[in-house]
């Protein structure tokens, strides 16, 4: 067993049959979410560029490593990537201020803006499709996230 501890209460056949939902329920959410984003996407950009965009948005000052890390690309794929995004004006480029050989980067107000309307409008899409849900399945599924993300953050 791991080093967290299985609360008393909690079968092991249920927490098994738990992480089997969550691995069968969380690709078709992301999928969801994926399609409303491609749907969203305009600005000639790719999933791939978006992605690496987001990324950006959200870490301030990441490195082009730190892209490559995340997106799962050589260095020279998210540096082309990264390129093509400084050229159309969503990332800037810093000299990072701990190490001057490091570029930092960094989503523009463009960059920015770009992310912000594309995730609203994917946010837009998600409520759309669970305004079928009834209140009590709303409820339930706000628990099961915050459950979930008090589980799974990493901070």
């Amino acid at each position: 067993m791991s080093s967290a501890r299985l609360n008393s209460k909690v079968s092991s056949a249920d927490v098994r049959q738990c992480a089997a939902e969550i691995i069968d329920v969380i690709p078709v959410v992301m999928n969801a979410v994926r399609t409303s984003m491609r749907n969203n996407i305009s600005e000639g950009l790719s999933i791939p560029q978006f992605r690496c965009l987001g990324y950006i948005s959200r870490q301030p000052g990441s490195s082009v490593s730190d892209v490559a890390g995340f997106l799962g690309v050589t260095l020279a794929t998210a540096s082309a990537m990264i390129d093509r995004l400084v050229r159309a004006g969503y990332v800037l480029l810093e000299t990072s201020l701990e190490d001057r050989r490091r570029v930092a980067l960094n989503a523009s107000a463009q960059g920015k803006a770009l992310v912000d309307r594309i995730r609203s409008a994917a946010r837009r899409d998600m409520a759309e499709t669970l305004a079928a849900a009834e209140e009590s399945q709303i409820e339930a599924l706000m628990d099961g996230l915050a459950a979930l993300k008090k589980l799974f953050r990493r901070e």
